[in-house]
């Protein structure tokens, strides 16, 4: 008879635990990507705000040095959102890597998932052959029995 074949479960488990862990990556992720939007929306109205702040100012006469400090800090709101967009992007492409290990890692726990219960059912096969041949092996005891 041969031996059960190699159980799979606790592989199952160390695939399930990766892919809650890549899930769990992802989601920090994009919990920090939405972070870096919110930044950079708030650094876009800021800027916005300074720009029309002095258009009015601008109207109504403004001082020279005023007038500079609002453009050294509208200079800055403008190094500011660069740099926030930067990071931006580099979130979103931390995403996507994330994004595509959780896909790989679902992919991979999906399909030894699928290779367990095949092979349980081919174990379960075995074992009814078995039972079945060894049934009927009784019965043919039996019936001779019976005869002689």
């Amino acid at each position: 008879m041969l031996p059960k074949p190699f159980s799979l479960d606790s592989i199952l488990t160390f695939r399930k635990r990766e892919k809650d862990l890549a899930l769990e990556k992802l989601v920090r992720a994009q919990l920090a990507a939405e972070e870096t939007a919110i930044a950079l929306e708030t650094a876009k109205s800021e800027r916005e705000t300074l720009i029309t702040g002095l258009e009015t100012k601008q109207i109504d006469g403004i001082p020279v040095q005023e007038l500079s400090r609002y453009e050294e800090r509208i200079q800055y709101q403008r190094g500011k959102v660069i740099e926030l967009k930067k990071k931006h992007l580099s979130k979103l492409k931390i995403v996507n890597k994330k994004r595509l290990i959780l896909l790989e890692k679902a992919k991979d726990h999906k399909t030894l998932s699928a290779l367990k219960e095949q092979q349980n059912r081919t174990w379960k096969e075995y074992i009814n052959k078995k039972e079945a041949a060894m049934l009927d092996e009784i019965a043919i005891l039996h019936h001779d029995r019976e005869i002689n």
